[in-house]
Formats: structure tokens, sequence, C-alpha cells
């Protein structure tokens, strides 16, 4: 995250934008392998996300090709979740499970 802003920030006055994808668990040959062995359990995966699917690995290069488009032009500095939802439902699901996230005390 840090990486792409402080790269946008020294390339941005050379036109050179700077920008990232941060993809969920995406549907990949890897995945499919680990599931189908037993060593992942989709629907408990598909649960921790908002859209209750997978990311689609297709779904990342759209991403990607929007954020390299003219059609964002504007954007540089930035990390593009393609989570399916991941980072706003699963601290949710794990609260509506009875497992709030714990805080470590600051030192």
């Amino acid at each position: 995250l840090a990486l792409t802003q402080i790269l946008a920030a020294e390339l941005g006055p050379h036109g050179v934008r700077v920008n990232a994808v941060a993809p969920g668990y995406t549907l990949s040959d890897g995945l499919k392998t680990k599931i189908a062995r037993g060593e992942r359990n989709p629907e408990a995966i598909q649960a921790t996300t908002a859209l209750r699917r997978f990311v689609e690995p297709r779904d990342v290069a759209e991403a990607a090709l929007f954020l390299c488009s003219e059609r964002a032009a504007s954007i540089t500095g930035v990390t593009l979740p393609v989570d399916a939802g991941w980072l706003v439902q699963a601290p949710y699901a794990q609260y509506l499970q009875g497992n709030p996230i714990r805080q470590t005390p600051a030192i």
C-alpha cells in the first residue's frame, strides 16, 4: 500500500500513474485443487465475503485493465480491493459468530 502511494507521488510529476490491485480469494487453479483435496472449505470462504462468492480471475484482470485505461486517468496511488467484499464482511462475520476481533494492546 505505502509503496504504491510513494511511487505515485514520486512518478506523478512525470505523468506516470501507479496503482495496485489487491485480490481476495480468487478461484484459481491452485484454489480449485485445494478445494478438490478437501484442504479448503468453499462455503466457509464464501461466507466471509459480502457478495458470498469467490473472485474470478477475470474480475482481477478487469480491475487491472480499468486502472491502466484512460477511464482511470485521474486515479493514482490507490490499491483497489477486488475481494468480493471480504474487507467489509470478514470482521463482521466473525463478530456475528461470537468471535469479535481482539485487539492487542499497544506497547
